[in-house]
């Protein structure tokens, strides 16, 4: 970049292009550019939900256990058979396309306890599966990392083409922005929960990044309304022909950070129920609409398209060009974004930085100059 009275020689802007384009590279593959970009997806998913929330519908209904239905059940958690068995009848009663149950099945019998209490479950079981698509996730112990176990009876109802991992993945933030179908395990691959719910209720199901600017939030019913629940004419306005998800909508377990919250029961905030997130995750796969991540190609072609400003003779020219330059790259990745596409801008951002502080730093340098001699 020129100072105001002599020019730089072309080698050495080249050279400075160059340098600039392989450190962007290099930075590209750091954690501060996973983090980086992290926080531009958050940005870009922002504008999209406030500008252009794409249509979605309104199918999937959350039933979450919360404070008040803690309050409301009398038994202790452990023994909720009976009232969980109730739930899940009553909503399969209300003949919803699909149901699924992210809450944990017992290990052993409890009849000692109550005589007919794994009986009253094992009903309720029972009837979500007569109504069609049934899916209950499987507990993973964080200390093994395996599956823990259900008791036969439940076991022998569900069967293992019902049963789905529950777990969500985390980027390095600790947020949750993406899911999965399927995930590894020692003998293969084993359904998500959304991943298994999907597969039953349709041939085309994708996963990817979650869509935060996918339809409405979601409804809610708190469980122990279903449960207190007379009027079946009711129960079937609200679940007939809708996926029903049941869940912990509890404020301080079972929550999961997420860019932004699509449970529309709550203050709108940067954690969610995982019910939710599993809902968001099958509303997702369901309409096919996850983003993927842009390939490499596209990002080393956007940090040399950034390192090429280092090649403008004037620094009047290269500081006004570097500093629109990131807001056209950011409204042309929100672009993609919407087009299905996941733009990494960490890298060419990082490099028009540089340019900015050497064309801000090239007339100081030349006054410098001037005064010395």
């Amino acid at each position: 970049m020129d100072s105001p009275d002599r020019g730089q020689r072309p080698a050495a802007r080249g050279f400075a292009a160059v340098a600039a384009a392989l450190l962007g590279l290099l930075f590209a593959f750091t954690p501060l550019a996973d983090r980086a970009d992290l926080l531009i997806l958050d940005a870009q998913w922002s504008v999209l939900r406030r500008f252009d929330v794409r249509p979605a519908p309104d199918d999937i209904v959350v039933v979450g256990v919360d404070e008040a239905t803690l309050r409301q059940v009398p038994e202790p958690r452990g023994l909720w058979h009976e009232p969980l068995g109730k739930v899940l009848a009553r909503i399969a009663a209300a003949r919803p396309r699909a149901i699924g149950l992210d809450l944990a099945l017992p290990d052993r019998s409890y009849e000692s306890t109550r005589p007919g209490i794994d009986r009253a479950l094992l009903l309720g079981l029972a009837a979500a599966r007569q109504n069609g698509p049934f899916v209950a996730t499987l507990s993973i112990d964080a200390q093994t990392r395996g599956a823990r176990p259900i008791h036969p009876p439940y076991l022998a109802v569900l069967q293992e083409e019902r049963l789905a991992i529950g777990l969500l993945a985390r980027d390095a933030d600790g947020v949750t922005r993406r899911f999965s179908l399927a995930l590894p395990t020692e003998d293969g691959f084993f359904p998500t929960f959304a991943g298994r719910l999907c597969k039953m209720l349709s041939r085309n199901c994708g996963d990817g990044l979650l869509h935060f600017a996918l339809g409405k939030p979601f409804g809610y019913v708190p469980f122990h309304k279903v449960l207190a629940a007379n009027d079946m004419a009711s129960l079937e306005r609200i679940f007939r022909d809708r996926i029903v998800l049941i869940g912990e909508t509890l404020p301080f377990t079972d929550r999961i950070a997420v860019p932004m919250d699509y449970a529309g029961w709550e203050t709108p905030g940067r954690e969610a129920p995982a019910i939710v997130v599993h809902a968001l995750a099958l509303r997702t796969a369901l309409l096919d609409a996850a983003p993927q991540e842009s390939s490499r190609p596209l990002m080393v072609v956007l940090v040399t398209f950034a390192a090429l400003f280092f090649l403008i003779r004037d620094w009047r020219v290269a500081l006004a060009a570097a500093a629109a330059a990131p807001f056209v790259l950011f409204a042309v990745s929100v672009y993609a974004l919407y087009a299905g596409v996941a733009m990494s801008l960490a890298a060419p951002m990082a490099v028009l930085a540089a340019v900015l502080v050497v064309a801000l730093a090239t007339p100081l340098s030349h006054r410098y100059v001037i005064r010395r001699r």
